[in-house]
């Protein structure tokens, strides 16, 4: 047993005696748990939905770190990725937000532009980073901007990455250190279990559980469909027109009412597969009722539907199916209301693009 540590891939302790305890491996010489090796070889994922990392003492152990923080930031699910009250749990630490997947946004999507809505959005949630860098293609484009903000920021300390799950921490590593054994990296959350250590260029780097910030829709949906919502090339808008009371039904997730549209435009962001039907907004709930049956995304159990009011607050504004996507609104309208299944926790926000 000496020689068992640490798997490299998600961080549990390694253990080679309790085949139903987590961290095993049957061969005392392995670096990684039968669990993720079975998921690096064989896509074995039977033991990752559904798993969770208490998100308190996960905080509190960072927060007993002195560390330099790189905290990752999805840009395509920007409001995912916010983690409550951060300020509070990582006061006067020192962080670098590193924004992941670029190469998911329209291309037309300038990068000032980005990082101008990046930067409203974490002083929005009360953060004030030190810096922002944008990397894209699996974090390979920009890794040289993340070694410089290290450098830079680090301060003879270890540096820590974290995110909410499905954020890109993984990959980013995998990126940065790419001659080493890689870390264990899938769509779904609850992958990495454990600070994973990563010893390179004269310091530790860790990689940390994806932190769970709300009870997720991905959870709630087949494992094909996770897979879906984490698209691997550039998203398509799908642009509507709209001139009379209109209805979008996303899958048989939510309908969006656009009541009393004149002139309105309604673009949508969704990963390809996912299927939007535009319908006049008198035949919503007939279609609804009669062809929505497992259209993507749907989930696996029957939810009833979550009528709600949104306030026009913005004169373009997004309407989010988290973990899905968004819909941006602008135009004349009278009102917008949504009809979503409980655990699609449907909002609004000011548009972002």
């Amino acid at each position: 047993m000496s020689q068992l540590n640490h798997c490299v891939g998600c961080g549990l302790a390694l253990q080679s005696e309790d085949p139903a305890y987590e961290g095993y491996t049957p061969k005392e010489e392995a670096t990684l748990c039968q669990r993720c090796f079975r998921l690096r070889h064989y896509g074995d994922t039977s033991s990752i939905i559904g798993r969770t990392v208490a998100m308190e003492p996960l905080l509190s152990k960072l927060h007993s770190m002195d560390a330099l923080f790189l905290w990752v930031i999805d840009l395509f699910h920007l409001e995912e990725s916010m983690i409550d009250g951060l300020h509070r749990h990582l006061p006067d630490k020192d962080i670098i937000v590193i924004a992941t997947k670029r190469e998911l946004l329209p291309v037309t999507l300038s990068d000032t532009k980005i990082l101008t809505m990046l930067q409203q959005r974490v002083r929005d949630a009360n953060v004030v980073p030190k810096g922002y860098v944008v990397v894209s293609d699996y974090g390979k484009d920009g890794a040289d901007q993340v070694f410089k903000a290290i450098n830079i920021f680090r301060n003879n300390r270890d540096v820590v990455v974290f995110g909410v799950a499905n954020a890109g921490k993984s990959t980013l590593l995998n990126a940065l250190f790419p001659s080493r054994d890689p870390l264990t990296v899938s769509q779904f959350p609850g992958t990495t279990l454990d600070l994973v250590p990563i010893y390179e260029r004269g310091f530790t780097i860790y990689d940390t559980p994806g932190i769970e910030m709300r009870s997720t829709f991905l959870h709630a949906i087949s494992k094909e469909q996770v897979k879906l919502l984490q698209p691997k090339h550039p998203i398509r808008p799908v642009v509507y027109q709209l001139s009379e009371d209109q209805t979008l039904v996303i899958g048989q997730t939510a309908m969006i009412h656009l009541i009393g549209a004149k002139k309105a435009t309604a673009v949508c962001y969704f990963p390809e597969g996912v299927e939007v039907h535009r319908t006049k907004g008198a035949n919503a709930q007939t279609y609804w009722n009669a062809h929505t049956q497992n259209k993507v995304p749907y989930v696996n159990v029957e939810e009833k539907l979550i009528h709600r009011t949104h306030k026009l607050t913005h004169d373009k504004m997004d309407i989010l199916l988290p973990y899905v996507g968004f819909v941006t609104i602008s135009g004349e309208i009278d009102s917008l209301e949504s009809d979503a299944i409980e655990s699609c926790d449907l909002y609004t926000r000011k548009a972002v693009i």
